[in-house]
């Protein structure tokens, strides 16, 4: 029976093997079968290929399945390299920080997204934590990598979509007057905003105490500025016996000569007025007919300031002249400096316009001149889109000598590195990203936690975001008026958080562009002994991430 049962199967195996032969030569005897075929293998060949290691084939359960999706992570179907994150730790770069160990210290990495349907709001809110536990670490003796604590996967942020180029800023011109020495202390700040835009830039220099400039330095220093690609010149006074209010009125002639087919705007700045994206300077003068007179600025945030001297652009917040209305004060440059009853040159200016034309000066949003004294957090943490920043050279420490988050370590804000986060996401710098319910992150500025629930939503009283917060002094009292002193240009503040009870803030503490992209360091003071604690933010372009992992 077994012998017979063999034979069965032998013959079933010989009869089954030619009846497949036969069926498949038979099917593939058709071309339009073979070419389906062909096409359906490279179509799973190249699907296949395109999942994510952890995307692919799973036998069974592992212990490092990745869980639930991440919000933060690309969606599936997107190509990137795997799982693994950036967060390359180095105790170097902790060490060149300067500052007293052992810390508490976190980190992670902000991948940025340019998508054409996102915006630049004044809060975005992101569902979870900025950075993951602290760890306490100290250079020296933990001087490998696993010292460092391990990081959360990164964070991605999508931002507005942004050009890899600088903003071409061929069409206007900008002009200072003021010292050798403060212009060359001012360089590495120009060279971060004006270098490569093609805007071209005039300075009226004079050496210390109003005297002639040295020639040889004069030269070198222009030859420097244009080394740095910014396309620089400078000028002596036109007249040798002006004053440093007169010069600056006479950038008026400077820079009208100096126009040309391109020029719509000529741009009266201070040494220390900074340019927080050219883009989104460029694209605010867009708004407005160059063929026009124009005159735009700012008036200053100070009321009693208005009251005094009237609606007039404060210079160090940058004024803006369209070329007809340049033309104008130009050909009356000479009159209204010798019949000025006003005493600095962005007032000479007005009184020339306001003399002369019938145009009143048009507020263009977010020039800030900073006639803020104090603490100036609510101003920078207020998540506007800031366009200029003037008085960066003082008001980083406060009377005592120290800042507001007690770091001595510079006389002014570091604007130039503060604002590298630009080169990642344009106009990012300042922008607000809460986190949870509990951080909020004001880039290139400040993280600050809010340990008593302030940005929850449960509370009675919520926290009024869109409000600024009023962190400085108070100001020069305006008798009889309804204006408590920064209403007409802040709006309406909210009174500010007490320090290190309703608002713990970690300030920005340095910046360097490296691997890629930006590295920022934020920085909570300790109190009563305890130990400081530094946040690390890596930034990256979406790009450049998807290279390096």
């Amino acid at each position: 029976m077994a012998k017979h049962l063999r034979s069965f199967i032998s013959s079933m195996r010989t009869y089954s093997s030619t009846l497949l032969s036969q069926f498949i030569l038979t099917v593939f005897r058709s071309r339009k079968v073979i070419i389906l075929f062909c096409s359906f293998s490279l179509i799973l060949t190249f699907i296949l290929w395109q999942l994510p290691p952890d995307h692919g084939p799973q036998l069974a359960h592992t212990e490092d399945d990745p869980g639930p999706p991440n919000p933060n992570r690309l969606a599936l179907g997107q190509h990137f390299p795997s799982r693994q994150t950036l967060c390359q730790g180095n105790f170097d770069w902790l060490n060149e920080l300067d500052i007293p160990f052992p810390v508490k210290y976190a980190r992670r990495d902000i991948v940025v997204r340019s998508n054409p349907k996102a915006r630049r709001d004044s809060i975005t809110k992101i569902d979870g934590p900025l950075y993951g536990d602290l760890r306490v670490v100290e250079p020296g003796k933990d001087n490998n990598e696993s010292g460092l604590p391990p990081c959360l996967e990164p964070l991605f942020l999508d931002v507005p979509t942004f050009a890899d180029i600088p903003a071409d800023a061929s069409h206007i011109i900008f002009g200072a007057a003021t010292t050798l020495g403060r212009l060359e202390v001012s360089l590495p700040f120009f060279e971060r905003w004006l270098a490569h835009t093609n805007a071209r830039l005039f300075v009226v220099v004079t050496g210390p105490d109003d005297s002639a400039p040295n020639p040889e330095h004069m030269a070198d220093l222009q030859s420097r500025m244009r080394g740095l690609g910014l396309a620089a010149t400078l000028v002596e006074p036109l007249d040798p016996k002006d004053g440093v209010l007169e010069r600056y009125f006479s950038l008026v002639k400077v820079l009208y000569a100096n126009r040309d087919e391109k020029t719509r705007w000529l741009g009266f700045i201070d040494d220390d007025t900074f340019v927080t994206s050219m883009s989104a300077l460029v694209s605010a003068l867009d708004k407005y007919d160059h063929t026009l007179l124009r005159y735009l600025g700012a008036l200053s945030e100070e009321w009693w300031t208005v009251i005094l001297y009237g609606l007039i652009g404060m210079g160090g917040a940058g004024i803006f002249l369209s070329v007809p209305l340049a033309e104008i004060v130009n050909a009356n440059h000479d009159e209204c400096k010798q019949n000025s009853r006003m005493g600095f040159g962005d007032h000479k200016i007005f009184e020339c316009v306001e003399r002369y034309t019938d145009t009143p000066l048009t507020s263009l949003p977010g020039l800030y001149q900073i006639d803020i004294h104090g603490d100036r957090s609510g101003v920078f943490e207020s998540g506007r889109q800031i366009l200029t920043l003037h008085h960066w050279k003082e008001g980083y420490w406060d009377e005592k000598g120290e800042g507001p988050d007690g770091i001595r370590h510079q006389k002014w804000f570091p604007m130039e590195q503060m604002s590298l986060v630009t080169d990642i996401c344009d106009r990012c710098y300042l922008q607000r990203w809460q986190f949870g319910t509990d951080t909020i992150l004001s880039n290139g500025y400040s993280i600050s936690t809010y340990p008593k629930g302030a940005l929850k939503t449960t509370k009675k009283k919520q926290l009024r975001l869109d409000k600024m917060e009023y962190t400085w002094v108070t100001p020069t009292k305006v008798e009889d008026s309804f204006n408590k002193g920064w209403d007409h240009y802040l709006g309406p503040l909210r009174p500010p958080l007490k320090l290190e009870e309703e608002k713990i803030p970690y300030r920005f503490l340095a910046g360097v562009k490296v691997d890629g992209g930006v590295r920022q360091y934020y920085r909570h003071l300790g109190k009563d002994g305890d130990m400081d604690t530094v946040i690390e933010l890596f930034w990256i372009r979406e790009e450049a991430w998807k290279k390096t992992t």
